[in-house]
């Protein structure tokens, strides 16, 4: 029995979180800007701040990609390991390059508790550092693979 909604079970959809990666990223920055722009009428004068604030927003979703992106490049090359016969990543590879933001992310976040420093530094400096591999992954697996759903 067929209902109208077909279930797509043919593809890895982890890769929609590694894009999400450089994604947040241009968006982060766009806030940056904004508040850049809106920093410089009187009224709306955030100084220093600016960082801290567009991070109110995008803190937690940052800190969530940060910890979820080896995750993601493992699950997202394991399936294009066992499908593709373009490429095969080797997972664990992949994820282990992918480890390094959410280990500065721990690093960092130690150090910004023992000092009593601002809990926005970890965040940024974990999800900026994710930004590059995510990158390549995308790239490299394009080349590749291709992106999933699109001929």
């Amino acid at each position: 029995m067929s209902s109208g909604y077909a279930r797509r079970t043919d593809g890895s959809h982890h890769w929609y979180w590694v894009a999400a990666i450089p994604g947040a990223f241009v968006l982060w920055l766009a806030t940056l800007a904004w508040l850049a722009v809106a920093s410089s009428f009187e009224a709306f004068s955030f100084g220093t701040r600016m960082v801290e604030l567009s991070m109110v927003a995008l803190g937690v979703p940052f800190a969530f990609l940060t910890a979820y992106f080896p995750v993601a490049v493992y699950r997202d090359a394991s399936y294009v390991d066992r499908t593709s016969g373009k490429w095969a990543p080797m997972p664990m590879r992949q994820a282990l390059a992918a480890l390094p933001g959410l280990a500065l992310l721990v690093v960092t976040g130690i150090a910004v508790v023992l000092t009593s420093g601002s809990p926005v530094v970890p965040i940024i400096v974990g999800f900026v550092a994710d930004v590059p591999f995510a990158v390549y992954y995308l790239r490299k697996r394009s080349e590749r693979v291709g992106v999933p759903g699109f001929p």
